[in-house]
């Protein structure tokens, strides 16, 4: 079951974007890399859930995509934004550093949002900046869904939807930019004994090959380093398993008047995703601001991060949104 789950998520029959927006891995940061950074565990029910802090400042909690993955492919990317807040990354249970059961009783979208209140908990905040990457951003989104009075304000970058409305559009996007090397190098990767058992060396090299479709640029993919954790290698397909299949019953569109909290959608203009997506969510949302942001795809961290990260700053000193769009 592990193996078609992921099978199809290369082949195209499920899109890799929506599924696993946050795949790229990178857990060493360069020399330049100067923000202070600790790290430590949080226990909540049924698991301990590893957390990273780089800079000093505001902080901005971080939740990485996927879902199946884990938060190490935001840095080195983010660390340009660490100079001005503190950013707080974790690993979603059974992932990465975090441990507990990827089985159906832990794995639950709703678990999910516990687990984030107690990253808020853990950090003596009343109120916190939530960001989402991906599939990230839908957690985020549903978070801020559940407890506005909880977050001061919500930053979704490259989220995927929060429906279907997109969805094939979206699809169609991706498999288009495919490049016949990287469907060649693909198919050769997932017939292989090395994939069948599950290798770190083999998952790692198909989704690399995966996300290029996603960049503006695709050479641009050359910065992104796909290192991922064994247990993230082991528990990925699982959890990702468990948090989408009921994902299609999933729309929010009719909820988001309902969200009173101020929203940034920065969104590459290039992403496999839709802008006219992002230019809804927005839209949609009485506190919402889109940002797009040219040159970049689903991964703007990597592709265009001063363009990304001075939006974010504009977005965070302002203290009221006007809900407006600009392109950068």
């Amino acid at each position: 079951m592990k193996h078609r789950i992921w099978r199809r998520l290369v082949s195209g029959g499920v899109s890799v974007v929506a599924v696993l927006g946050g795949i790229v891995a990178c857990d060493v940061e360069p020399a330049s890399f100067s923000p202070p950074v600790s790290e430590g565990t949080i226990q909540v029910d049924g698991a301990e859930l590893y957390y990273k802090t780089v800079g000093t400042g505001e902080p901005i909690v971080i939740v990485h995509g996927g879902p199946g993955m884990d938060h190490s492919y935001l840095l080195p990317g983010f660390a340009g934004l660490a100079e001005q807040y503190r950013l707080v990354f974790y690993d979603q249970r059974a992932l990465g550093s975090s441990t507990g059961e990827a089985d159906s009783t832990w794995i639950t979208f709703e678990r999910f949002l516990e687990d984030l209140d107690q990253v808020r908990v853990a950090l003596d905040l009343d109120r916190m900046t939530v960001l989402g990457h991906s599939w990230g951003g839908l957690l985020a989104l549903r978070y801020a869904m559940e407890y506005p009075e909880r977050v001061e304000s919500l930053i979704l970058v490259s989220s995927v939807e929060p429906g279907q409305r997109f969805q094939q559009a979206m699809m169609e996007n991706q498999a288009a930019r495919r490049t016949p090397e990287d469907a060649a190098a693909l198919d050769s990767l997932v017939q292989s004994a090395a994939f069948q058992e599950r290798d770190t060396e083999a998952v790692n090299r198909i989704f690399w090959h995966s996300f290029r479709s996603t960049f503006a640029d695709p050479q641009a993919a050359a910065d992104l380093v796909v290192q991922f954790s064994d247990r993230t290698i082991q528990n990925g397909s699982r959890v990702a398993g468990f948090l989408m299949l009921p994902l299609g019953a999933y729309d929010y569109w009719d909820r988001l008047q309902a969200v009173h909290v101020r929203t940034l959608v920065a969104h590459g203009a290039q992403d496999p995703i839709p802008l006219e997506m992002a230019r809804e969510l927005a839209g949609a949302l009485p506190g919402g601001t889109l940002v797009a942001l040219e040159g970049a795809g689903h991964f703007p961290f990597v592709e265009t991060p001063g363009a990304l990260f001075a939006a974010i700053d504009d977005f965070l000193k302002n203290a009221a949104a006007d809900g407006g769009e600009t392109d950068r």
